[in-house]
């Protein structure tokens, strides 16, 4: 089977058509980004652009040597993923530890500092969202820098590898942000084609996988990402040699009621 290896192109060319449409389903091979780098900091922008539900998504992979930091912007509610390696992560009053395959989410109100903590270098991804979609009376359930850690997360093992459950709840912004990280003996598929409302990014840790979009196969490798548009059929399943492993992160937004 040949695969498509390669960014999906997108649908539009101009400043102006991006911020009319929405991203469209599309997947982004870690080997073939686009690498920018600053001060010793390497960057890797993948996505920026509207969504069907938000207003601006962005995401982006970062690497940082010994001592780097990375200060970030307040504005956004943000995921930050530690793809390899160990950081440090202050918000406001607040500092938290985080090694590899875990997660923190950020508040959008306050600024935060991202520290190289570890012996080796390391390398992870931002996640960043904007979305007017605030209800009224709506109590989320993270309101502060909140840590997910990996080896603190219950396994719970299946036919197929077995599964992770990192988060699932209410925030600021989103009506439900749900992430998990799957894992897939040799050769096995997550699940059949199938579709559904909820926008959603899957980000390989491990392994080798192919991603099906509507018919199309896609090979990816580790700290690939894809970028799924709601009610596009897709499927995931191990193409490598050995366990693949995977976060898959998705989102609804709120109901203003109008």
């Amino acid at each position: 089977m040949k695969y498509i290896a390669c960014f999906l192109i997108m649908l539009w060319n101009t400043p102006v058509q991006a911020q009319l449409m929405p991203l469209p389903s599309a997947v982004y091979e870690y080997n073939m980004m686009a690498v920018n780098v600053e001060k010793g900091t390497e960057i890797r922008p993948i996505l920026d652009g509207p969504t069907e539900t938000l207003d601006n998504f962005r995401v982006k992979h970062f690497s940082l040597s010994d001592g780097k930091s990375l200060k970030l912007k307040k504005g956004e509610e943000k995921l930050v993923l530690i793809f390899s390696g160990e950081l440090q992560v202050n918000q406001g009053m607040k500092s938290e530890n985080l090694e590899s395959r875990s997660v923190a989410w950020l508040t959008k109100d306050q600024p935060a500092n991202i520290h190289h903590s570890g012996d080796s270098p390391v390398s992870f991804f931002v996640v960043e969202w904007e979305s007017k979609q605030v209800g009224k009376d709506f109590k989320p359930e993270f309101n502060s820098l909140t840590k997910f850690n990996y080896r603190q997360l219950e396994f719970k093992k299946s036919a197929k590898g077995g599964r992770r459950d990192v988060s699932r709840g209410a925030t600021p912004t989103l009506q439900e942000l749900e992430m998990h990280i799957t894992t897939l003996k040799e050769g096995e598929k997550s699940h059949d084609p199938h579709v559904h409302a909820d926008e959603e990014i899957i980000l390989v840790l491990q392994g080798q996988v192919e991603e099906m979009i509507n018919g199309v196969p896609y090979l990816l490798g580790p700290g690939s990402l894809i970028y799924l548009h709601a009610m596009d059929a897709h499927g995931i399943r191990n193409a490598g040699k050995g366990k693949c492993e995977y976060y898959a992160i998705r989102w609804i937004t709120k109901n203003t009621g109008k």
